[in-house]
């Protein structure tokens, strides 16, 4: 046989294959054109087998198998190809066994943090679903949980102890904690450059707390709130720092170095202010309350720029996607996914029961995470 008719024989063989046109770059996609094949086997097991390895490929088999969905050989392949489609673009994350209050998602999208009322944080693999590890037990509720910049650390705020609390995230041992306040601690963040923590109190001890992360001093407080400091984040040039005040109705921006705030954004909402996060650009935050709204604001001014209706009356979480073009929005039951220019709602998920506490986006804005009441930490995939 001649080296050209080698050559066409592979081709030919390939073209023949279940997919009928791929040419495969490597390995991993020869196995999952493999493993896409066998939900077409005669055998039970086989086609278990490969659903099963399916499921642990995760997102990296998904655009195979959608491709096998609408265009595979066999038209049993094609119908399993679509019901697995179905469960892997909604998956579950169970073990909790308190409400989720707080989701935080690695730079790689493949890990995620949770932060529980039953009072432990867990590590999540988003690829096969497994809990890695848990950091814990905190005293009643982990209300919050973040990745240090460089990732190796975890942060969290101990609500109950009055803490925030450092962990390796290797290890899962505790490194440190940080003392100050004397009610409920709530938010726990991460300056962009990872050399300070951030708290934010509640009950009598209405203030936010600045601390070195490396020795636990504290460096500053910022004061001013008349209502419990639900959120606090860093801009994403670390110069600035936002706040919501629950039940003062009130969002604030402070300065960094100074502690001193830049805009008081007093009666932002008719109700308590729950959700807050700043756009990616650094140049707007988004607040949601219990107003049946999500509002839009300008970080150097206060002025307010868009008001976004809601269906219900509490929107307690909102996260802006990685380009800033659309973010979540999580209420009673559901999460939408908002435009941001137009305000129109894009898309809507409904969760079997209780409030979404908690949302987050994947790092390619492909994927959302959602978690509250139910116990379950839920994984998208975000239409385009």
């Amino acid at each position: 046989m001649s080296a050209h008719t080698r050559v066409f024989v592979v081709l030919l063989a390939v073209s023949l294959g279940g997919l009928g046109s791929a040419s495969w770059a490597d390995e991993s996609e020869k196995e999952i054109a493999r493993l896409i094949d066998q939900l077409g086997a005669d055998s039970g097991e086989a086609r278990q087998a490969a659903e099963q390895k399916l499921r642990e490929l995760g997102d990296r088999a998904v655009p195979l198998i959608r491709k096998a969905a609408n265009s595979h050989a066999d038209p049993d392949v094609r119908l399993r190809t679509i019901l697995l489609l179905r469960t892997l673009d909604l998956r579950e994350f169970k073990g909790h066994e308190g409400a989720i209050r707080h989701i935080a998602v690695s730079r790689d999208g493949k890990t995620a943090l949770t932060a529980s009322m039953d009072a432990t944080v867990r590590l999540w693999d988003l690829i096969t679903g497994k809990e890695i590890k848990r950091f814990g037990p905190h005293n009643t509720w982990a209300w919050c949980a973040v990745f240090s910049p460089d990732e190796t650390k975890v942060l969290t705020s101990d609500a109950m102890g009055k803490a925030l609390r450092l962990w390796d995230l290797a290890t899962g041992k505790e490194l440190r904690k940080y003392l100050g306040h004397g009610g409920r601690v709530y938010a726990a963040a991460f300056s962009p450059d990872g050399k300070y923590v951030l708290s934010s109190g509640a009950e009598e001890d209405l203030v936010m707390r600045l601390y070195e992360t490396e020795t636990g001093k504290e460096v500053r407080k910022f004061e001013g709130h008349t209502g419990w400091i639900w959120r606090a984040v860093f801009s994403p040039d670390g110069k600035k720092i936002a706040s919501a005040g629950c039940n003062d109705k009130s969002f604030r921006i402070w300065d960094v170095e100074s502690g001193k705030p830049l805009v008081i954004g007093a009666n932002a909402h008719e109700g308590h202010v729950e959700g807050l996060c700043f756009s990616p650009d650094g140049k707007t935050i988004l607040t949601s309350g219990r107003d049946q709204s999500c509002k839009l604001w300008d970080v150097d001014t206060g002025k307010l720029l868009r008001r976004y209706p809601m269906p219900d009356n509490n929107i307690e979480a909102v996260a802006f996607s990685p380009d800033g073009k659309r973010f979540l929005a999580g209420e009673t039951n559901k999460v939408f996914v908002l435009d941001t220019a137009t305000g129109k709602i894009l898309y809507r998920w409904e969760e079997p029961e209780g409030r979404v506490y908690a949302v987050a986006w994947t790092p390619d804005g492909q994927r959302a995470l959602s978690g509250g009441d139910d116990k379950i930490l839920r994984l998208w995939n975000v239409p385009k």
